[in-house]
């Protein structure tokens, strides 16, 4: 996938060369001219693909509006990618964890993104910056953490244009390591001093949590010739130099003047993936993105916008559009929902992608093979209803605030945890750590007297970690991803150290339900993504040695729509 041997060097990853030139040396692409590889039609823009697909099976259902429809792409490619979580942290057992991700541009167009890096405590960014993909292009990067330091890194050998420039210039922010490489620092300033916002204020926050990337247009060569400028030669782009330029201030850039400039409506077609490296251990797991198609699909709407700006967002689904539409799959039905205009709020129509009522995946604990399971749980659009004011935007229940004293900041959400073993066996008994439970369900260990035994989950991207209640006590960091923001279950007081478990999103204590549609659909639950991973250590893989073995797997989920209106029984169908 990244084409690398992961190897450590004075504690930091080093990234591959350059990949292969994608164009003859000397050669350019012009944006619509004809595909390298004749198959037989013109390359397709993909959200037209997605869209014509969609529209073969809404006709039959009568359903209009396909123009504006945002969509989860089962098939990987979009507009916006989600990455559900990234780690630098150190799971206790030597070198820090690091993350390598990849954004591929499968067009013959050049690609504008943004590339948008968020904790996880409340999503405040981190850092975000500019890529310009050339046509075929890819991008790649790795996070890391120095031994001296608090907060993740962001180092990059790759020759892609970005704005600012990272590989290229010593400015500050840009630190160096030793071998003169530069990388970038993430940063505390929106969630410190005068941005605090309850949470931890320190540079530590910057180690794990989730990050997203926006397609904000495509690149041409209509006026200033930008295409070619970001286009490889000989593996490297022809002149970075003139789109960070079009950027400068002073004396000002063209896209400072126009950020329209040589820049056409998003159109997608990118894919993304990460690898989680425990060097240490000698093992990684990776997943792929989420991939959101449609974002912006009114042909007319470029979310170009100025580096160091916060915008592009997911608030910004469906552009200049005062209404957005989802499609959204359950169980082979197709339901339409419209949000905006009076009808919740257009991040609505991004949460109504990904949310469900009950989350699934399995678990391994102990046995041979020393195992150790955590889950990430991340909820993508949570900032947009918590960070705010009182009270919380449904679904969600409460504003990001301190609870018990400065730096402990939470947004609570009441949840189900419902675990089985192989078997069929599970607590319903209300046996082991759960019997001071009398709902004889199963709460977050270790179950502290007094307080309520209805398990909470606290953050944006979180882990939920299997372990005994004793070992949680002793050390809060969870075992696989080291981190800091850990829950665990302790399923092993009633013998179900191996098995699978049911999250519920919309449990009896606390309704969590989306503002109605405009069609009338309720979505009930919360938007989650994640996905579950295991590491093994096999003391018995031959006489004197020892093998570690590492697997993920994406959480799986079901949904549910009601209609309270009886005058649109039909909404959900």
């Amino acid at each position: 996938m990244w084409n690398l041997a992961v190897r450590l060097v004075r504690c930091c990853l080093t990234l591959p060369s350059e990949k292969r030139d994608k164009t003859a040396v000397g050669q350019k692409l012009a944006v619509s001219k004809s595909p390298v590889v004749n198959l037989g039609v013109s390359v397709m823009k993909r959200n037209s693909l997605t869209t014509a697909v969609v529209a073969g099976i809404a006709g039959t259902v009568g359903i209009a509006n396909l123009a504006s429809a945002v969509n989860l792409n089962p098939d990987g490619l979009g507009q916006v990618l989600l990455y559900p979580y990234y780690t630098v942290n150190s799971n206790g057992v030597g070198d820090n964890l690091q993350t390598l991700f990849s954004v591929v541009n499968t067009t013959d167009q050049g690609k504008a993104i943004k590339v948008r890096f968020m904790e996880g405590y409340n999503s405040r960014e981190v850092r975000d910056f500019h890529v310009y993909l050339s046509p075929y292009d890819v991008w790649t990067a790795a996070l890391f953490k120095l031994p001296d330091q608090a907060q993740a890194n962001l180092l990059t050998d790759d020759n892609s244009c970005t704005v600012p420039d990272i590989k290229g210039s010593t400015l500050p922010p840009l630190q160096q390591l030793p071998d003169g490489r530069s990388y970038l620092p993430f940063t505390n300033a929106l969630f410190s001093g005068a941005n605090a916002d309850g949470g931890p204020t320190g540079l530590e926050r910057t180690r794990e949590g989730h990050f997203e990337i926006i397609e904000m247009g495509v690149v041409t060569n209509d006026t200033e010739g930008s295409l070619d400028a970001i286009t490889h030669i000989a593996g490297v782009p022809d002149n970075c130099g003139q789109v960070i330029g079009a950027w400068v201030a002073q004396p000002p850039g063209y896209w400072i003047q126009d950020r329209n400039t040589d820049i056409d409506p998003p159109t997608g077609g990118l894919f993304g993936s990460a690898l989680l490296v425990d060097v240490a251990n000698g093992v990684s797991s990776g997943y792929n993105a989420d991939a959101i198609e449609g974002f912006v699909s009114n042909g007319q709407d470029n979310l170009h916008d100025r580096p160091g700006n916060v915008l592009p967002s997911l608030a910004n689904v469906g552009g200049s559009d005062a209404q957005v539409t989802a499609y959204v799959f359950d169980n082979g039905r197709l339901i339409q929902a419209t949000y905006g205009g009076g009808f919740g709020r257009k991040i609505d129509a991004v949460s109504a992608l990904f949310t469900h009522d009950n989350i699934f995946n399995e678990y391994v604990l102990g046995g041979g093979a020393a195992a150790t399971t955590d889950w990430v749980v991340t909820f993508p659009t949570k900032n947009f209803y918590v960070d705010r004011p009182a009270p919380a935007l449904a679904p969600f229940a409460e504003v990001f605030k301190a609870y018990s004293g400065a730096g402990t900041g939470e947004s609570k959400v009441q949840v189900g945890l419902f675990p089985y073993d192989r078997e069929e066996g599970n607590p319903s008994a209300c046996t082991g750590s759960d019997s001071d439970n009398p709902n004889c369900g199963v709460c977050f260990s270790p179950c502290d007297p007094g307080e309520s035994p209805i398990p909470v989950l606290r953050y944006e991207a979180q882990v939920i970690s299997f372990q005994t209640s004793t070992d949680f006590t002793a050390n809060r960091t969870s075992p696989v991803l080291g981190s800091q923001l850990a829950s665990n279950v302790d399923v092993r007081a009633d013998s179900l150290n191996n098995g699978w478990m049911r999250i519920a999103l919309n449990p009896t204590s606390e309704a969590h339900l989306m503002e109605a549609s405009s069609e009338g659909e309720v979505f009930e639950g919360l938007p989650v993504t994640g996905f579950a991973i295991t590491n093994y250590v096999n003391a018995n893989a031959a006489p004197g040695k020892l093998a570690n073995y590492s697997g993920l797997w994406r959480h799986k989920g079901s949904r549910a729509c009601s209609v309270p209106d009886p005058q649109t029984p039909l909404a959900c169908s």
